[in-house]
């Protein structure tokens, strides 16, 4: 009866394993692999191990295996039917530097919780620390799959379980985790083959040996990427891959590994690439990009000269330096490198190197992105350099290109529009240069139709209030106009506004100043609050103190108006990130007060004398 029920049990378990997806279980294949075909190089066809040199490990490749690997190759798969087995490959940075005892402890404090879930319970008959065939210290743990004991019992489930080895190594700076899973039967039947499988294994990779295959989705050698859709191609760098779809109009290239995984470095030069200091404002890399088709009259001389001039006005000039701009030959055509270095991150500024083309009746722009400390290291220079000025204008285009416009030639930006409250008759006069959301620009990846009216709490006190929004097209100057019912005085309102604002740290230290003013129209009092930044005294400042860090584009200055009138609290608030405080964009900022009306009153007309004020004034002593 027993066998009966056991022979039952395994027809079940044999209907089921054949419903399972076949990615689950193996892919549907003839038991052999076209390395050619997988590889696209001849030479692999006498591959017999693969690896990873930049993560130092390499094991046998079955000439039936299937294969499926990370970009980075930190993560690898193989399954092979002659050894009726599966491996598991994962390689993180032992960076908290953990040795296999601190590993071993944390692992089986974890087991001793019990786990409701049956395909997350262990069944372990062996953990502990060995020493492999290679010499290699490891952790040892040897279990069985439990799905079997949740569908069979004792002497059943052992008969079908498969036979499971994870080993963890720590070598190389990097904690390897792999894990062998064979076939039950297979495994008692041929222990050698196990063996010669997980003996294959090393946390080497040997360069000089013409057998093995470098796993990395980049190859370790320049290769020319084409864009047959808008007819350019670049020679990409070893190690380097294109993101997103290939043939893109906006095609990325970033580095699968960083500069230290692939040129190494000293340990008493490690950095911490997460650490605030570290920021950039952007993903290093490279961006090629088709912009829009080009008039007759346009060079790419005059069209990088007019980018600089955007800079200078957009910039503070404390804030970066021009480093090259010059005219470059690419292939048949002449194009304009910019190079320039931004210190708006004072501890770690960057540089954003761009070579502007004009060919084909269309304008192109490829742009290196990159911290200045790996710019300035000769290896990443050159490797980003050498990529830049290898760009080149082909006549493979896709037949469905055409004329792809750029609508900002056909907009009178200084043509003025108005936006203002539903409810409060408070509003301003603006030029197109300032985008509301309803101008279908939803601030970055999506087109829409939305109001640029939208509900704000201000303060606890104020009720019944409305708000708009604005942004200038350079995306500096973001303006706030609120109004709504507070009923305490006015005074009152600024004493609690500029306590507020002078518990800032670096207001309190003189790194900025916050400068009060008031005037009257009648019984009406208006007050103008400015904050503004001290450049230079926050560059010495975090220059002196290691611990202090600061982004200029997202530290603001900001200009406040505010007006009572009756019960009704009108406030306006312009701010402008401090890399972007010029004079242009200064003189952009007035204008927004200069023609906002407030119950159909243009005070900035009315008002002829300020009257400052000592901010200690408002303080409660």
């Amino acid at each position: 009866m027993k066998h009966k029920i056991l022979c039952c049990i395994f027809i079940c378990l044999v209907i089921l394993m054949s419903s399972l997806p076949l990615n689950v279980l193996a892919l549907e294949d003839d038991g052999s692999i076209d390395l050619y075909e997988v590889f696209s190089d001849k030479k692999d066809l006498m591959i017999t191990e693969v690896g990873s040199k930049i993560f130092k490990w390499s094991m046998h490749l079955p000439d039936d295996a299937i294969v499926y690997k990370s970009d980075r190759v930190n993560y690898f798969n193989m399954y092979t039917d002659s050894y009726k087995s599966r491996v598991n490959l994962e390689v993180i940075k032992n960076e908290n530097k953990h040795t296999l005892e601190d590993i071993l402890y944390s692992q089986q404090r974890n087991n001793n919780n019990y786990s409701y879930y049956w395909y997350f319970t262990q069944k372990e008959f062996i953990s502990t620390i060995a020493v492999d065939s290679n010499g290699e210290k490891h952790i040892k743990i040897v279990k069985m799959d439990p799905f079997y004991d949740y569908y069979l019992v004792d002497d059943a489930a052992e008969e079908f379980s498969s036979y499971i080895e994870n080993r963890i190594y720590v070598k190389n700076d990097y904690i390897y985790n792999i894990e062998f899973n064979m076939d039950g039967a297979y495994y008692r039947e041929n222990p050698e083959m196990f063996d010669k499988l997980t003996s294959s294994f090393k946390l080497s990779y040997d360069t000089t040996n013409p057998h093995i295959k470098e796993l990395s989705d980049s190859v370790s050698e320049h290769r020319l990427y084409e864009n047959t859709s808008y007819g350019w191609n670049i020679t990409v760098n070893p190690y380097w891959k294109e993101e997103g779809i290939s043939n893109a109009r906006v095609q990325q290239f970033n580095a699968v590994y960083s500069h230290d995984e692939i040129y190494g470095v000293e340990e008493e030069e490690a950095e911490d690439m997460h650490a605030p200091e570290r920021y950039l404002p952007f993903r290093e890399g490279i961006t090629v990009s088709l912009v829009s088709s080009a008039l007759p009259t346009e060079t790419a001389a005059g069209w990088a000269k007019e980018e600089v001039e955007k800079l200078k006005q957009n910039y503070h000039e404390d804030l970066y330096d021009v480093l090259i701009s010059e005219e470059l030959s690419l292939g048949n055509v002449k194009g304009y490198r910019v190079k320039v270095k931004y210190k708006t991150v004072p501890k770690n500024p960057y540089v954003v190197d761009t070579v502007y083309v004009i060919g084909n009746g269309y304008k192109y722009k490829a742009v290196a992105n990159i911290s200045d400390k790996k710019y300035n290291e000769p290896k990443t220079k050159e490797a980003f350099e050498s990529m830049l000025k290898s760009f080149r204008l082909t006549q493979e285009r896709s037949i469905y290109l055409g004329k792809i416009l750029d609508p900002s030639n056909l907009i009178n930006w200084n043509e003025t529009k108005e936006i203002k409250t539903k409810k409060y008759n408070f509003k301003t006069t603006l030029t197109k240069n300032w985008h509301t959301n309803n101008d279908f620009f939803n601030m970055g990846y999506h087109y829409g139709y939305y109001d640029y009216y939208y509900m704000n709490h201000y303060s606890p006190y104020m009720r019944n209030q409305e708000s708009i929004y604005a942004y200038h097209r350079d995306q500096t100057l973001q303006l706030t106009m609120m109004a709504g019912l507070d009923a305490r005085e006015l005074d009152d309102i600024i004493e609690e506004y500029v306590e507020n604002l002078l518990y800032n740290d670096e207001i309190r230290i003189g790194l900025a100043t916050v400068s009060i003013e008031s005037a009257y129209i009648d019984d009406i009092q208006i007050y103008k609050i400015t904050t503004e930044y001290d450049l230079t005294a926050m560059n010495e400042f975090a220059k002196e103190d290691e611990t202090k860090f600061y982004d200029y584009s997202s530290l603001n200055n900001q200009y406040t108006y505010m007006v009572k009138i009756n019960n009704d609290l009108y406030t306006q608030t312009v701010t402008l990130p401090v890399a972007h405080t010029t004079s242009q964009n200064i003189n952009e900022m007035k204008k927004v007060w200069e023609h906002t009306e407030i119950t159909g009153v243009n005070f900035s007309k009315k008002i002829r004398d300020w009257h400052m004020h000592n901010p200690e004034e408002f303080l409660n002593n």
